[in-house]
């Protein structure tokens, strides 16, 4: 059993930040979740705490699926997977540098806007990468003892 690892607060209002800005830069998307490599939710647009989860869940184990093709044919790690229907798509993203390792899972509601949807995903990642690097930064200089 893992036991879920513990993000301060100002982490996770970074992330759930992040998010939202997500969602103002493609209308489309109905739902998106950050989480971690083992599937525990870190933040969410959706208000559904069961959908987040299941989400959530999926999106792990997605990522380890996808992981898994990526080694398996000889090439290097996946950096994202794209569910694509007649009704929409899923986009499971690496956010590069985490620690710890993360992803994110947004729904989109029109699949035509693929490229956007991957563009604001990355730009997304990025953005959560640099605001979880910069608060553990600031929680490891203030845990310092002078």
């Amino acid at each position: 059993m893992t036991i879920p690892f513990r993000l301060g607060q100002p982490a996770i209002l970074a992330a759930q930040t992040q998010l939202e800005k997500l969602k103002q830069s493609c209308q489309e998307i109905t739902s998106a979740v950050l989480l971690t490599e083992d599937g525990f939710e870190v933040a969410a647009l959706d208000t559904d705490q069961a959908k987040t989860s299941r989400l959530a869940a999926m999106g792990s184990s997605l990522a380890a699926i996808s992981s898994a093709i990526a080694q398996e044919a000889g090439i290097a790690a996946y950096r994202r997977l794209i569910v694509e229907s007649e009704e929409g798509m899923v986009a499971v993203t690496k956010v590069p540098d985490s620690q710890p390792s993360m992803i994110l899972a947004v729904v989109c509601s029109d699949q035509s806007k693929l490229g956007q949807l991957i563009w604001s995903a990355n730009h997304c990642c990025t953005e959560i990468s640099k605001a979880l690097k910069k608060t553990n930064n600031q929680t490891t200089t203030k845990r310092k003892i002078p």
